[in-house]
């Protein structure tokens, strides 16, 4: 899977998501990072970061070698995805698009 993500809307993500990087680990952020990388893969947190992530952690060896701030990114990438989808849906149930009160187009 690929980002739906345009690449400003990356650049602007990545460095949000560097800015956010501190010298101690955030366990809220790396537990919301692993469901995110298992929810939507390996493929698509490598479309969003821009590089090759197949380089394993040291510690779990299932899971990428991330680098420090990335699992901010990941999350803000995920949220930013979420919300083109609910857009894209809110535009397909506007009411202005139907001719009728219960949505049949005449």
């Amino acid at each position: 899977m690929t980002t739906n993500l345009s690449e400003p809307q990356l650049v602007t993500i990545r460095a949000e998501g560097l800015s956010r990087r501190s010298r101690f680990v955030d366990p809220a952020v790396v537990r919301a990072c692993t469901k995110v990388l298992h929810r939507r893969g390996e493929v698509w947190a490598a479309a969003v970061l821009g590089r090759d992530i197949s380089a394993r952690s040291s510690f779990f060896r299932d899971k990428p070698a991330l680098r420090d701030g990335e699992e901010y990114i990941l999350v803000l990438a995920d949220e930013a995805e979420d919300d083109l989808l609910l857009r894209a849906y809110e535009a397909i149930d506007r009411p202005e698009w139907r001719d009728d009160e219960e949505g049949n187009q005449e």
